[in-house]
């Protein structure tokens, strides 16, 4: 497989969820946000470019080891929450890593709304 640009640009909650699950597996700092954690809690917290709050609390664990073109990859799933203002949702992404370079190959992330999380 080929890698391609994007056809299109990221909706920001897109691109949140897509950052979160990049840091949540290789953690370091969030590049377009500032993810910042909640004490004493699993969440953590940023804020969309129009102010809107968001937590989000994520976990990875191991899938399947796959080959992309001669190269070994692992593939690493993540799950979890996200509260954005008063919408709650699933997160769900599926990653394959390169395992000598750490390079994200491929990252297919979901959301599924779940509801308001208030009245």
């Amino acid at each position: 497989m080929i890698w391609q640009p994007p056809t299109r640009e990221l909706d920001p909650l897109a691109a949140l969820v897509h950052e979160a699950v990049r840091t949540q597996v290789f953690p370091g700092e969030a590049f377009g946000f500032h993810l910042v954690a909640v004490p004493g809690e699993t969440w953590r917290e940023a804020a969309l470019p129009d102010g809107l709050p968001v937590r989000i609390r994520l976990s990875a664990s191991p899938a399947a080891q796959t080959q992309r073109e001669n190269r070994a990859c692992a593939g690493i799933h993540v799950s979890g929450e996200l509260v954005a203002g008063d919408m709650g949702y699933r997160v769900s992404a599926d990653l394959i890593v390169d395992l000598v370079t750490r390079a994200v190959l491929a990252c297919d992330s979901r959301l599924e709304a779940v509801g308001r999380t208030r009245g």
